[in-house]
């Protein structure tokens, strides 16, 4: 099943553009595979995707599955690839927001991890703030149309 990471940390960002992955996020993930390294990449709604390894795999595999033949797949596989970087954590758990990166989300002093359970969510906090905002009042709404999607056997 892997990892499910859960909780917000708002943590800033220091001269270098380097930004201290949450205790909390790196404990779940271990030492072992936090040493290997992480992948983040551009996310969806203007934010990044922090990945372990292990769940890197899964999602990348899926991505890479889409069919070619298809415009719109091309085109997630060249966004989401492309944007990608393996970031190494030091051993006081920083990571380097590199500049193409913290600029698609807009992140320049402070950014809010959000677990979002095979992933971790790197957010601008007033951009964070004001789509929770703009959705809060939805919750009920959103979660009931997840479960209309699945077939009752899977609920």
């Amino acid at each position: 099943m892997g990892t499910r990471f859960i909780g917000q940390y708002l943590q800033k960002l220091d001269a270098k553009h380097r930004v201290v992955v949450p205790r909390a996020f790196r404990e779940l993930i271990g030492e072992e595979e936090v040493r290997a390294g992480l992948f983040l990449t551009r996310g969806l709604d203007k934010c990044l995707f922090l990945f372990p390894a292990s769940q890197w795999d899964s999602v990348a595999e899926e991505i890479a599955a889409a069919d070619l033949r298809g415009f719109n797949a091309r085109m997630v596989q060249r966004f989401f690839f492309g944007d990608a970087v393996h970031v190494d954590p030091d051993k006081l758990g920083r990571v380097l927001l590199p500049d193409h990166l913290r600029q698609l989300a807009g992140i320049e002093d402070e950014a809010i991890f959000v677990g979002t359970s095979n992933r971790i969510e790197l957010w601008n906090p007033d951009r964070w703030k004001a789509l929770r905002e703009a959705h809060e009042a939805q919750f009920e709404e959103l979660t009931e149309s997840l479960y209309q999607l699945r077939p009752a056997g899977e609920r």
